[in-house]
């Protein structure tokens, strides 16, 4: 497997912009040291004071001591605290203070006479070890300074405050004291620094074996995923592929190094229809694609998510150099939705199927309940009197008209299906007569209903009320409304239907009362779902008022049905209101219904 080209190991572990030179550990050795020197300068003082270095500043060095101790001192006490602080600022100050301090000390000595103006050495050294070649150059550029201005005391003998003239053979102590401390000194800082070193080493060491072993362990992990990931590395002629896991490299061809492609000739992008890793590579955001491939001769489908590597945000950083894609296996899912696909069309084709059943059962029913009465009509004319003969027969083409209007109106629904229509489509139209509408679908339902068990009442509100609606479907809507009145009373009890119209501003409502038990309040969240019913199985489809209050939208109105006033269920449709106009608007392809007065003689419309 190629391996992803990675920066060395020293530039992982490495401290980004090379690290704090001046660190809080390193500050606390100098303050250590200077306590060291603070004391010597101290003993210095009192072997002076005493006459072993006659000529000596004591009471000067004496000074120097207690300030360099109280500076010490303050510096102890910030540490303690936490507040010593740290850098290249920190570090300097402190340098240039032991300058200052070595300087006052030797100029109280002798000046550049004194042997132990080679101490300048050891603050220079320390300075390189810790602050690098810039405080080096600081350092030394400052002893300079103090050399040259120890010299000028014995250019200028005013200048001095000092001498440098010890008895023998303290002057012979004094020098080997001067060559031994400044080179102990050195070796202490040469070997603290070495120390310091072997364990920055060893660290880094450490740290490289750790982070080898971190990158094998994630790079058997991304090589043993189930998706796909790639890093690609971004040039002006595209994007290059860097590293790849096995599952990638079973989809795609580029090797490494090589520029990527996608991996399909055709590919299913998202709603920017952008390919998403040109989206990444310009930094506007990542993406997502699909496409179709053979892996181990099966047919999956992968989709491919991309995005710039190691951005941060909502919003990645233009011009960026890395983009990672991610290969998720989507074969599962995507069977999945076009099972559930499948799944919802032939349940629609199901609803569309009981919906043809339910919308064709009623004028079929309505023909079969006339052609049975025509029969009956018919056995009795022949031995009807003079006087009966002439009602019989207008019953007779009364029916004859009722069955041809209904045929009618099933070509229309073969129709509309056959030419792919929807039935719940509607083309409303102003002019339409309400009475017109209720007494044909009155005469419809109540046909076959005998005796006067269940009568329908027309209001007078009706007459005179135009409405904007499509005749048919209002229609149907009614036959539907004043069915399940019916069908209500005779389980529940109950005798009467009242047909009703109210104008209220632009809107007609029609209302269908019924004086039976009511809604069971278990049925009246749900009347409107498609499938729900309370008939017994085979007696209905669930569909009835489903269908109604979808045309009921589809004309523009609203269908409700709640509780009625005085008891019963009332259901109103809400129809936009029209002025009337030219002759009502008739039957599609049909001849006009039944008058006002339509099979009384059967005694149902009242």
């Amino acid at each position: 497997m190629p391996e992803l080209d990675r920066p060395p190991f020293e530039a992982l572990v490495a401290p980004q912009g090379g690290g704090v030179a001046f660190s809080t550990e390193r500050l606390r050795w100098l303050v250590q040291l200077r306590w060291v020197a603070m004391v010597g300068v101290a003993l210095a003082s009192v072997l002076a004071a005493v006459g072993f270095y006659p000529g000596a500043a004591w009471p000067l060095m004496a000074g120097t001591a207690a300030v360099g101790s109280l500076y010490n001192w303050r510096l102890t006490r910030r540490s303690a605290r936490g507040e010593l602080g740290r850098g290249r600022r920190a570090g300097v100050s402190q340098i240039f203070v032991d300058l200052a301090l070595l300087t006052v000390v030797l100029w109280a000595n002798g000046g550049v006479r004194c042997p132990f103006v080679a101490l300048y050495v050891l603050h220079v050294a320390i300075s390189a070890m810790l602050g690098g070649p810039a405080v080096t150059v600081l350092a030394t550029a400052a002893a300079f300074l103090g050399v040259g201005l120890l010299g000028l005391t014995d250019v200028f003998p005013v200048l001095a405050i000092g001498a440098w003239g010890p008895h023998r053979p303290w002057d012979v102590v004094a020098e080997v004291a001067a060559f031994a401390l400044t080179l102990g000194s050195v070796a202490y800082v040469v070997n603290h620094a070495a120390s310091e070193l072997r364990d920055r080493e060893r660290e880094l060491r450490v740290a490289r074996e750790r982070a080898v072993t971190e990158y094998r362990f994630f790079e058997s992990t991304l090589e043993e995923l189930a998706a796909g990931l790639e890093v690609l590395a971004v040039g002006d002629d595209g994007c290059a592929v860097q590293w790849r896991n096995r599952l990638v490299e079973q989809l795609t061809e580029p090797e490494r190094g090589l520029l990527w492609r996608c991996p399909a000739g055709r590919c299913e992008r998202d709603e920017s229809g952008e390919c998403p890793v040109e989206r990444a590579r310009r930094g506007v955001g990542g993406g997502r694609c699909r496409f179709a491939a053979t892996v181990g001769g099966e047919d999956r489908v992968y989709e491919v998510l991309s995005f710039p590597l190691g951005a941060s945000g909502s919003r990645p950083p233009a011009g960026t150099d890395r983009l990672v894609n991610i290969y998720v296996d989507r074969t599962q899912a995507t069977l999945a939705e076009r099972r559930l696909l499948l799944a919802e069309r032939l349940a629609s084709l199901g609803r569309i199927a009981q919906g043809v059943a339910h919308e064709l059962n009623t004028p079929l029913a309505t023909i079969r309940t006339l052609a049975t009465d025509m029969r009956d009509v018919l056995e009795e004319l022949d031995h009807a009197p003079p006087d009966r003969r002439e009602g019989l027969l207008a019953d007779v083409a009364e029916s004859a008209h009722i069955i041809r209007d209904e045929t009618h109106r099933l070509g229309r629904i073969t129709q509309a299906l056959l030419a792919g229509g929807d039935l719940s489509r509607a083309r409303a139209r102003d002019h339409v007569a309400l009475r017109e509408v209720v007494e044909r679908a009155t005469a419809l339902v109540f046909a076959g209903i005998r005796g006067g068990a269940i009568t329908a009442h027309l209001d007078p509100s009706l007459d005179d009320c135009f409405v904007r609606a499509d005749p048919d479907r209002l229609m149907q809507v009614l036959v539907n409304l004043l069915q399940n009145a019916v069908d209500a009373l005779r389980t529940d009890g109950g005798s009467r239907v009242t047909v009703s119209a109210a104008t209220d501003g632009g809107r007609v409502a029609l209302v269908v009362d019924d004086d039976g038990v009511g809604l069971a309040p278990e049925v009246a969240g749900r009347l409107f779902e498609p499938f729900a019913t309370t008939k017994p199985p085979g007696e209905g489809t669930g569909l009835g008022l489903y269908t109604s209050y979808m045309l009921v939208q589809a004309m523009g109105g609203d269908l409700t049905i709640e509780p009625g006033p005085t008891g019963g269920v009332r259901a109103s449709v809400r129809l936009v209101a029209s002025a009337p106009g030219a002759p009502s608007a008739g039957w599609s392809g049909g001849e006009a219904g039944a008058g006002p007065g339509a099979h009384r003689s059967r005694g149902a419309v009242g």
